[in-house]
């Protein structure tokens, strides 16, 4: 998996319970997940958004969806019903012309 390591700051020891799950060549932490976490919990150090043309680049995001998905269907059957998806705005659209 490819990430842009252009950072000085990282995390020296992972708090209790985080699970390391990427390090760079240097040693430097680059990815956590949260053990035992009732949904799915990961940070970062890197911008993925920045590899999303690249195959590898989209697995975070894809997980990330189907996540979502997952958790969607999870309180769906909780609730009895089909839920509604929220809609989620990124601002103004610009159209340039």
């Amino acid at each position: 998996l490819k990430v842009s390591s252009l950072h000085w700051q990282g995390i020296d020891r992972p708090g209790d319970g985080l699970a390391v799950e990427a390090t760079a060549d240097d040693g430097l932490i680059e990815a956590v997940s949260l053990r035992d976490a009732r949904a799915a919990v990961i940070g970062v150090q890197w911008h993925p958004e920045w590899f999303v043309g690249d195959r590898d680049g989209l697995k975070l995001f894809q997980h990330f969806a189907e996540a979502c998905q997952q958790r969607r269907r999870n309180r769906s059957a909780a609730h009895g019903r089909a839920m509604t998806p929220p809609v989620i705005g990124m601002g103004t659209p610009v159209v340039a012309g």
